[in-house]
């Protein structure tokens, strides 16, 4: 996986099949597992990768994240190294239906993640400041990706507003 941090051991390679109403669905891929994580929404890919960060203990969390309800044990981190099952040339054949990104969690600072995520597609890189940013990165790659692939449309053909925006409007006292 040239131009990637290939020293990381949380890389993730999220493989998108679907993206409708701003939710994806797909796989996630790391080297510490043959089989995929599957993705059935948004949230998964935050909830895959974050708990990769933990079982690694890297990169380690700055702070302990907080919950309604009963206090929750912490997550467990693990004190023997973890084998990779997956070598990093594997991980870079596995792609998404309609697009597929490389992500680079380097820190969790002020409970979220601050990293790298790669469009392997077309290799654009960009650096997030948040969970919420990354998979606004995402969001974007995706509807780019939409847009190439719809057919374009006449413009004599668009149909005109049903309410058009009058003028002139007249109110009653």
């Amino acid at each position: 996986m040239e131009g990637f941090h290939s020293g990381a051991p949380n890389l993730c390679r999220v493989c998108v099949d679907a993206w409708a109403g701003g939710e994806v669905t797909g796989r996630l891929y790391h080297c510490y597992s043959k089989q995929p994580e599957p993705i059935g929404r948004t949230s998964d890919v935050l909830d895959s990768i974050d708990r990769l960060c933990d079982r690694l203990n890297y990169p380690a969390r700055t702070q302990q994240p907080r919950h309604f309800g009963p206090a929750r044990p912490k997550p467990q981190t693990t004190q023997k190294k973890v084998e990779p099952q997956m070598t990093r040339d594997e991980l870079a054949e596995q792609k998404g239906k309609m697009a597929t990104f490389v992500v680079h969690v380097m820190y969790r600072q002020h409970s979220t993640w601050q990293g790298s995520v790669t469009w392997a597609e077309t290799g654009e890189k960009a650096n997030f400041r948040s969970a919420l940013e990354l998979i606004k990165l995402m969001d974007s790659a995706v509807d780019a990706t939409l847009e190439d692939e719809s057919p374009p449309q006449d413009e004599t053909n668009l149909a005109q507003p049903t309410n058009p925006v009058r003028e002139e409007t007249d109110y009653e006292t």
